[in-house]
């Protein structure tokens, strides 16, 4: 069910989110608090999503209804 909770975490501020500069240590220690609240909010978004597809909508995208439950029962801080 990984494939559902794709992260994707990029600097928010600085040179490196606007140059593609190499970022410096206190960008990254600031960074990374937003990189996992992004990563959480995602991962609830996609479960509620999940929950609430139907039995065709699962099986187009191959998932069977039990896995289903079990991923968007999961608390969002669980990969």
């Amino acid at each position: 069910m990984s494939r559902f909770l794709i992260a994707t975490a990029r600097p928010m501020f600085g040179a490196s989110a606007v140059c593609g500069a190499q970022s410096s240590i206190a960008e990254r220690i600031l960074s990374a608090p937003f990189a996992v609240l992004a990563t959480w909010g995602e991962r609830l978004k996609q479960r509620a999503t999940l929950a609430e597809m139907d039995d065709r909508m699962l099986q187009d995208i191959g998932v069977d209804r039990s896995v289903a439950r079990a991923e968007a029962d999961k608390p969002f801080w669980t990969a």
